[in-house]
């Protein structure tokens, strides 16, 4: 009998913690995701604004 009880409990309990590691996953995955975009963001960024830089230190005659 406590045994089948230990076992009825720890059924009842695997769906709480089995969805865990797939919530770190996705959350590691936005991680990334984040510092992809983030990253490439700040390269077009700074791209664009050296690009218009060089035009105005240029002296037209």
């Amino acid at each position: 009998m406590a045994d089948e009880l230990v076992v009825a409990v720890l059924v009842l309990l695997v769906p709480l913690f089995v969805p865990i590691p797939v919530m770190l996953l996705g959350l590691f995955t936005s991680a990334i995701q984040a510092l992809v975009f983030s990253t490439l963001a700040g390269a077009y960024i700074h791209e664009a604004l050296e690009g218009h830089g060089g035009e105005e230190h240029e002296e037209h005659a």
